[in-house]
């Protein structure tokens, strides 16, 4: 298997399961989420879950141009897109805690599209993995 494959699907299984966990334990995951993950002064943990993915971007951009997959392109830009979100939580973490509040306390229908497209987007990388690469 090619990197491509394995990272494609290893990604849409783990999108489409915390969204499982987020509707399967609503109460616990928020506690989660508002006490630990996104705490109310930013937790260590930002950083180097930031430098990780950075350097999973590289990689991946390395493997983009030094392996010949077709249609790889696609993981590369998806996941390059992600460090929009890192860059929010590591620069604007006030702004992204309060994003968080907003969708898991007071609005909860945008948690709902959030996890209605993540799982689409995880059928979809599944997809890609098993099919296309």
């Amino acid at each position: 298997m090619n990197y491509f494959k394995i990272f494609s699907i290893v990604w849409g299984i783990v999108m489409i399961c915390v969204r499982v966990l987020i509707h399967l334990m609503p109460e616990k995951w928020n506690k989660f989420e508002l006490n630990k993950a996104y705490s109310e002064k930013k937790p260590k943990w930002v950083w180097a879950v930031g430098i990780f993915s950075i350097i999973i971007v590289l990689i991946t951009w390395y493997k983009e141009i030094t392996t010949e997959v077709s249609l790889s392109i696609i993981i590369s830009i998806l996941l390059t897109l992600t460090l929009i979100k890192v860059s929010q939580v590591l620069f604007n973490y006030d702004k992204f805690r309060s994003f968080v509040i907003k969708a898991l306390v007071e609005d909860r229908s945008i948690i709902t599209k959030i996890n209605i497209a993540t799982t689409i987007l995880g059928i979809i990388l599944i997809l890609l993995g098993v099919f296309l690469y």
